[in-house]
């Protein structure tokens, strides 16, 4: 079906009544006879194919649809009426540039992020879903819109949950006082959990037997794939490649490095350099 009809009498409560309450109804109130509205005209219809399902553009002929000319009080053509839920939103009257109108509309219309963000949080709460899908899409929506909080404290939540900790902790410190509400709270006391598991008294020992013996490539490689274990992604690799320069095929280290690599979430800027690294270093 068309998202672009002209609205009647007989259609009136089906288009603008019976439609999902989230869908955004533009009634174009216009008349033929206006030429001075015909290129906005053409302009609406093209924007309405362009945008497809998210609107709904209703034209009204004002010349044979009195009645509902009449109904939205219209006294000069050509007018626009947003209508959402069957009630009005907004509204421009007089010939619009397309650029003001897109501003009108893109006012009403769902951002990207806000479904990226309802996407990534939906992650959040299912265990078994794969959380370096919400790695790539909240990146984006922080990407489009870094100050709102909302895709921050979930920015954040994610970035702890992949292990990216002194990101997490970075973005959590740039936090205003007054957004340091019980969500980033609760950011704080998983952060602080997350460090923790990341320093265990396995990770230790062996942080202090290669400081005895910082040349022990085995030591080193334990170290390493400890670390992976906690989630120190960005530190395995860092050992690993030092196991490498010295001895590209030391035991299993170069599978480890690709292996870690490989785990990292897609955008991640640590899996592009990491590979660049190990390129540098095979060629």
């Amino acid at each position: 079906m068309s998202n672009i009809v002209e609205l009647t009498v007989e259609n009136f409560q089906s288009v603008l009544i019976e439609q999902a309450p989230e869908q955004l109804i533009v009634v174009e109130l216009y008349s033929p006879r206006d030429e001075a509205g015909k290129a906005m005209s053409h302009d609406l219809v093209s924007l309405a194919n362009e945008l497809g399902e998210a609107i709904v553009l209703a034209r009204v002929n004002c010349d044979e649809q009195p009645q509902i000319t009449q109904q939205f009080g219209v006294s000069s053509v050509p007018t626009l009426v947003l209508i959402r839920a069957g009630k009005p939103l907004d509204g421009l009257t007089g010939v619009t540039p397309l650029p003001q109108i897109k501003e009108l509309l893109f006012k009403y219309l769902p951002k990207p992020e806000d479904d990226m963000l309802l996407q990534a949080n939906a992650i959040l709460l299912d265990e078994s879903a794969d959380i370096n899908t919400a790695f790539s899409l909240i990146k984006q929506a922080y990407e489009i819109d870094p100050e709102r909080i909302d895709i921050k404290l979930c920015y954040s939540e994610v970035l702890i949950k992949v292990g990216q900790l002194d990101n997490a902790q970075t973005l959590l410190e740039s936090f205003a006082l007054e957004d340091k509400n019980a969500s980033y709270q609760r950011l704080i006391s998983l952060l602080e959990l997350a460090q923790q598991a990341g320093q265990s008294p396995e990770i230790t020992a062996l942080e202090q037997k290669l400081a005895q013996s910082p040349d022990d490539k085995s030591v080193k490689l334990e170290l390493a794939v400890s670390y992976s274990q906690a989630n120190r992604s960005s530190d395995a690799l860092d050992l690993l490649f030092d196991i490498l320069t010295s001895d590209l095929n030391f035991d299993d280290a170069k599978k480890r490095y690709l292996d870690i690599v490989a785990a990292l979430p897609d955008g991640d800027a640590l899996a592009s350099a990491s590979r660049r690294r190990l390129y540098s270093l095979l060629h």
